[in-house]
């Protein structure tokens, strides 16, 4: 049982701060699967003017259900990396580091497409290597992959993959290796979420359509035969679109992705968005649920402006332990906001609770799913059939 000391630090306040980090050809044709075959996923996204995925291809890749893995980095082609023309990229200034890739993120001026703005994850050969290969068989132990996250990139904007950067080309020279795509001018959801109202209605409102965003896009990452494996919000950029000037998400650092739904028991991703499982030492665990997890942990800190928990691993942190021993419904019931005697429960709306409750479930068999078409005929429930997402009655209903 949890000793009076920690009810009274769950109930404590806390701030938002920076997470803690770890804190040749293709070897076959990738076939994405499209057929989603829900009435209410598709309204949902009509509703917010997303478009919904074609139905023109509707074949099912086997590998989900095969266990055979596709190789992400073998969809860059590596003689389409080019020599870097310093004349041609002017820089602008530092974006951030890019610490787990020894780096750093820059933006610069593209002098050949009329000044446009683009960012340059710079990285250096020393760490990269010549080719996946060579970067694992000199780092081994590693679980960022530059190339997968490179190749992934490519393969994503190949097939249109709406909420992926658009890439510009991979230039190398004799110290570092550049990947170049187009800047996300908005920052990322870190930076946005702290600019926003306070918890509450108008808060959950502003929310919303970059959480539809956010679900449909990891959803079709899934019928890709993608699995993220570093959802947070240092991975979700935002751009402008339209005349309007809607903001877009764009989902980044594939680093860590696999084309395997079925993982090895592993902590991959930050500490705060790892799913409790990949620490339950079990033979394998789903990649579609860990993701799923990993959105719940995003989505809390989009609504409270901070993190639920420090981390998910046994012992590691006092507030997880009191979810995984009384449930998160009486998690946000104890906990209280900074300044305030006023809890979670008393700010944030019922069907917010509710999906947060359904994606945070410990036991990953209770846990909501993104409505992925590998899972449609399996009789669980999927994140567009909750209330929050369905806040106007559907037409015919």
């Amino acid at each position: 049982m949890l000793s009076a000391n920690a009810v009274s630090e769950v109930a404590s306040d806390s701030k938002l701060g920076a997470p803690s980090l770890p804190h040749p050809t293709k070897s076959k044709e990738i076939i994405p699967r499209s057929d989603y075959g829900s009435t209410r996923t598709t309204s949902t996204l009509t509703s917010f003017g997303l478009e919904t995925p074609s139905r023109s291809v509707s074949e099912s890749r086997s590998d989900f259900n095969s266990g055979e893995d596709f190789t992400l980095h073998s969809c860059f082609d590596l003689a389409d990396v080019q020599p870097w023309d310093a004349t041609r990229f002017e820089m602008v200034g530092k974006v951030q580091d890019a610490a787990r890739n020894q780096g750093c993120v820059v933006a610069m001026r593209d002098t050949t497409e009329g000044g446009r703005l683009v960012a340059a994850k710079c990285m250096p050969v020393s760490w990269v290597c010549a080719s996946h290969e060579d970067f694992m068989f000199n780092h081994p132990d590693e679980t960022e992959h530059p190339w997968v996250d490179i190749g992934c990139t490519a393969f994503l904007n190949s097939v249109s993959f709406p909420y992926a950067c658009p890439l510009t080309g991979v230039y190398r020279d004799e110290d570092q290796i550049r990947l170049v795509s187009e800047l996300a001018e908005q920052g990322d959801l870190f930076s946005w979420i702290s600019d926003l109202v306070p918890i509450g209605p108008a808060r959950e409102a502003a929310v919303l359509p970059l959480a539809v965003q956010l679900l449909d896009g990891v959803r079709r990452l899934h019928d890709l035969s993608i699995v993220h494996c570093d959802l947070s919000l240092e991975n979700v950029l935002l751009s402008k679109c339209g005349e309007e000037g809607e903001l877009r998400i764009r989902i980044i650092d594939f680093g860590m992705a696999s084309s395997l739904r079925h993982l090895p028991a592993q902590a991959r991703g930050k500490p705060s968005y790892q799913a409790p499982e990949m620490h339950s030492g079990a033979h394998e665990i789903d990649g579609f649920l860990t993701d799923s997890f990993s959105i719940g942990v995003l989505l809390y800190a989009m609504f409270a402006n901070d993190y639920p928990w420090l981390s998910t691993r046994p012992g590691g942190c006092k507030c997880f332990e009191y979810v995984r021993q009384r449930g998160f419904r009486a998690f946000v019931q104890k906990r209280k906001l900074r300044g305030t005697g006023e809890t979670l429960a008393q700010k944030l709306s019922e069907p917010v609770i509710q999906l947060l409750e359904g994606l945070l479930a410990v036991d990953p068999s209770k846990r909501l799913t993104l409505g992925e078409a590998e899972l449609l005929c399996s009789g669980r429930r999927s994140v567009w059939e909750e209330a929050w997402l369905n806040p106007l009655p559907q037409q015919g209903a």
